[in-house]
């Protein structure tokens, strides 16, 4: 039988015992697991809400000594820690579910994300600054426990010791340098990847942390061969003291081959404790605040109806950069003349809440075209021995993500060569029939522009890669669009609004065009970037600053990283949301904990921060607590 990418993907849920039945007339891999999650999401909510009925109406609110609102990457490490002490009760408040079999098998990454059945679906404002075949991005964030850890690429960074240096510098609190932070990265890992060292790595936390079998690929082997050409190292640990260099990536994914998320690693464990408590499918619309401001409880919808749970001590908000602020506003925390102009009375005016948002743009580049058949192409290349090695061994295809290598520089834009701000990606695919679809959805473009752009390559082997914008400058912003809560949020995020940050980016696309052009690690296979110009780019010289520029401006994306919009900061900082104990300024007993207290975005991939931000969040909310309950025990 001739195996086909649906095939050997229902063939592998057949072999993984998959309760439900499998579609058989897919058309393609993407709408087989779109139609599968949709089917999941739907039962999964059914059978929650028959087996945990909402409280009574009439019956007083439950109280609990913590309330965490949102299960995500923070926050649900932050409800692991604060309920193995079992003389706290520990509510969790998630939106979403739990996440699918599906979610957990990491080569199925990239067809996991943009389902409206378990998905926020944000989508930015009208961008002010690209071309016309791309008008908003859509930011995919998952609606579930484990968050974005559940559905993104696994790639284990931590971002540079710079970062948190300067978060040091910024807040003027050395408890949040790199050194002071290194235990709580330690803390969750449990390392079993590429560069052991004791110094930086530790074994027995609860994510496990291994090598990418992308990295046994010898097209790794010649993007390494090919930057050593260039004069940089490689195969240095990009979580120790990175420096520029190149590498294949740790990622996060479980002794068995399965993802390793926040979900099983944080909650799952824990869903027995009897102190701790998980209400799922509960969207949080508003955080309750007495007469001297502080935080008393929260109001959630569930099935329909809206229900109050009350808190003793604290209110931890995990929502992640865009929820946090808007339910912070919501809540009446925020900047006055906006609150007011959506109709929100005032509690708290706090001008920073949703400004500062930062992302990492990045751009696309390719294809670069080979003579030799040496790229994955799933048409002709995956078989069903892949689905029977995973299913047995949790090794080979659907135990990596298409990321095999990635590099870390140092554009001329920095003047510190010390702090790379651009991050390079290998995406070793071919020019098949579902490229442009797939690469649609990475950019938010318009049909047709990619299937235009790559027409003259289908079937053709070829590599693509990723150049990411690691320290941009420009901040966007979120705000609300009306007072009701279950209308999305306005993003707006005003990339290139600071003209270093397109700079720079046109000087990491022309490093990647020369690593693979100008090296002989790619020249014996003919490497060469396809030659036709980008749909809106026809009237720029092609492979010009002003080309790339174009390019970027036309196709350019979102890593789907947001951070900063309630940033941590000194009490005189009239932008700052939150201290350095992450207490919310102006409000008692309400804390945040997740990416958006970041004060500057650090220059990696951020779910592996974000969970590191969630340790450290729960350490200092515990270490209030105990102490003073045990001081109250001693009066």
């Amino acid at each position: 039988m001739v195996s086909t990418p649906v095939s050997v993907v229902v063939y592998l849920l057949q072999l993984l015992n998959f309760n439900l039945p499998i579609p058989q007339n897919a058309d393609s891999v993407e709408s087989l697991i779109r139609n599968l999650t949709t089917i999941l999401s739907q039962k999964h909510m059914e059978n929650d809400l028959a087996q945990n009925s909402n409280p009574m109406l009439s019956a007083p609110p439950e109280i609990y000594d913590f309330i965490i609102v949102g299960g995500g990457t923070s926050g649900a490490v932050v409800a692991n820690r604060l309920s193995a002490n079992e003389k706290y009760k520990v509510l969790l408040l998630e939106a979403g579910g739990d996440p699918s079999i599906l979610n957990a098998i990491p080569g199925l990454a990239p067809y996991n994300m943009w389902h409206e059945s378990n998905d926020w679906l944000h989508s930015s404002a009208l961008l002010k600054n690209y071309g016309l075949s791309k008008s908003k991005n859509v930011w995919s964030r998952f609606k579930g426990l484990g968050g974005c850890s559940t559905h993104n690429w696994m790639v284990y960074n931590r971002g540079h010791p710079k970062d948190y240096d300067n978060w040091a510098n910024l807040t003027g609190d050395i408890e949040w340098n790199y050194e002071h932070l290194l235990k709580y990265f330690k803390r969750l890992e449990d390392y079993d990847g590429l560069y052991p060292n004791d110094k930086f790595h530790s074994r027995g936390g609860p994510c496990h942390v291994t090598r990418n079998f992308a990295a046994l690929l010898p097209i790794v082997q010649t993007w390494l061969d090919s930057a050593t050409e260039l004069g940089y190292s490689i195969n240095a640990d990009f979580n120790s003291r990175q420096k520029q260099s190149f590498g294949s990536p740790d990622v996060k994914t479980t002794k068995k081959g399965g993802r390793s998320d926040t979900y099983t690693a944080y909650i799952k464990p824990i869903l027995k404790r009897p102190n701790f408590k998980v209400i799922r499918h509960a969207h949080v619309h508003k955080i309750l605040l007495d007469s001297s401001n502080k935080a008393t409880g929260t109001i959630y919808k569930r099935n329909g109806e809206l229900i109050t749970a009350n808190v003793k001590k604290e209110i931890i908000i995990s929502g992640g950069a865009i929820n946090t602020p808007q339910l912070l506003m919501l809540s009446g925390i925020g900047p006055e003349a906006h609150l007011k102009s959506v109709g929100i009375k005032v509690k708290v005016d706090l001008p920073g809440v949703g400004q500062n948002f930062q992302d990492h743009p990045f751009a696309v580049v390719g294809p670069f075209l080979f003579n030799q058949s040496i790229s994955h192409m799933p048409n002709r290349d995956l078989k069903l021995e892949d689905a029977e090695e995973y299913a047995a061994k949790g090794t080979g295809y659907f135990a990596t993500n298409a990321i095999g290598a990635i590099g870390f520089i140092s554009s001329s834009m920095d003047k510190s060569e010390e702090w790379p701000d651009l991050q390079l990606h290998q995406l070793n695919i071919g020019v098949s029939q579902a490229t442009p679809y797939f690469i649609n959805r990475l950019f938010g473009l318009k049909h047709g522009v990619l299937e235009t752009y790559f027409e003259p390559y289908i079937n053709t082997d070829a590599n693509f890669g990723i150049v990411n914008l690691s320290r941009p400058k420009s901040v966007g912003s979120i705000s609300l669009a009306t007072s009701n809560a279950e209308v999305k949020p306005v993003v707006d995020l005003n990339y290139y609004s600071h003209p270093d940050d397109i700079t720079t980016h046109v000087a990491g696309i022309k490093f990647l065009v020369r690593l693979y052009e100008k090296t002989n690690a790619w020249a014996k296979y003919g490497a060469k970037l396809a030659s036709n110009k980008f749909p809106g780019c026809e009237k720029e010289v092609f492979r010009s600053d002003e080309y790339w520029e174009c390019l970027v401006r036309q196709a350019g994306a979102t890593m789907l990283h947001p951070s900063g919009t309630c940033k941590m900061g000194r009490s005189e900082d009239p932008m700052a949301v939150v201290d350095t104990n992450l207490r919310v300024f102006k409000v008692k007993g309400l804390r945040v904990a997740d990416t958006s207290i970041m004060p500057a975005i650090t220059n990696g991939n951020l779910n592996t921060p974000a969970m590191m931000i969630g340790e450290k969040a729960a350490d200092l909310i515990l270490s209030d607590h105990i102490n003073s309950d045990y001081a109250h025990e001693q009066l």
